[in-house]
């Protein structure tokens, strides 16, 4: 993944820019590889960051993760939603923060998308009895690639793409690779590798445009979600959604397709309402 990331850069006449990712961010991206690592260690450290641990808190405030309870603190945070769930936020949190301005992209818009694509994955994820943290954050940063390439090939691509800005998927990254020789799921899975992402997160990211993503991976599972993100930008309702997710993925992701009418409906409902399933 390394060999792509040195392509965007060569091929951006060493224009490229990669944000500053905070030092504890990184450090909890490591403890990724280490599910037994405790994450109390880094709570001091976090609270030196004071927009990053206030943008926590808003979120562990949540009505989906604390109800009525008023959590004060970080330490509070990691008491009543787990030190995994704590971990993600944390630093899905923090990537997004290093995306400031982007040429030709709506930042605002961008993230709710990927909101949605997350939340998709990881409820998809726990049906299939998979890392839902780890899909959810394969969802938030599957797409963050496009940021980098539109930062990389600034004086180009942004206006290429001003007349299709509703493509995606497979569409959008057939435009980079015609404009950049690279595309979206290639950078972005390259980008999470040099930051230490864990194989299962940076596989799932680069193979989740294949024809045929590798069966029993995350791969199918996000691949799935961006179609549900897409249903839910088309205002389709859940019964629409579920018809048009492919069958060979449901199969490679491991959902059994009446589990998902049954258990994903009313999921795709409250993600389509802004709420977390």
């Amino acid at each position: 993944m390394t060999a792509v990331m040195d392509q965007v850069r060569a091929a951006a006449g060493g224009q490229l820019q990669l944000p500053s990712v905070p030092r504890v961010v990184r450090r909890l991206i490591s403890q990724l590889r280490d599910p037994g690592a405790s994450i109390l260690e880094l709570v001091d450290e976090l609270e030196q960051e004071p927009q990053l641990a206030a943008r926590t808190l808003r979120i562990a405030n949540s009505p989906y993760y604390c109800g009525r309870r008023s959590l004060a603190s970080l330490k509070d945070a990691v008491a009543i939603i787990g030190t995994d769930t704590l971990r993600t936020l944390v630093i899905s949190g923090g990537l997004e923060a290093v995306f400031v301005a982007v040429p030709g992209v709506n930042l605002r818009q961008f993230w709710l998308d990927a909101t949605v694509t997350a939340k998709a994955a990881r409820s998809l994820a726990r049906l299939a009895g998979a890392d839902g943290e780890a899909a959810f954050l394969a969802g938030l940063l599957h797409n963050v690639g496009h940021l980098i390439l539109c930062q990389a090939f600034a004086a180009t691509l942004p206006a290429a793409l001003a007349g299709v800005r509703s493509a995606r998927g497979a569409e959008l990254a057939a435009l980079e690779r015609s404009l950049c020789g690279m595309d979206h799921a290639r950078v972005s899975a390259a980008w999470l590798d040099e930051l230490g992402f864990p194989a299962s997160i940076v596989d799932a990211v680069a193979q989740h445009l294949d024809e045929q993503p590798a069966p029993g991976t995350l791969a199918p599972v996000l691949a799935l979600a961006t179609q549900v993100a897409a249903s839910i930008e088309a205002g389709d309702n859940a019964q629409r959604a579920l018809h048009k997710l492919d069958a060979g993925l449901v199969a490679a992701a491991s959902l059994v397709a009446d589990s998902l009418d049954e258990r994903f409906g009313a999921q795709y409902e409250q993600i389509a309402a802004g709420g977390d399933a």
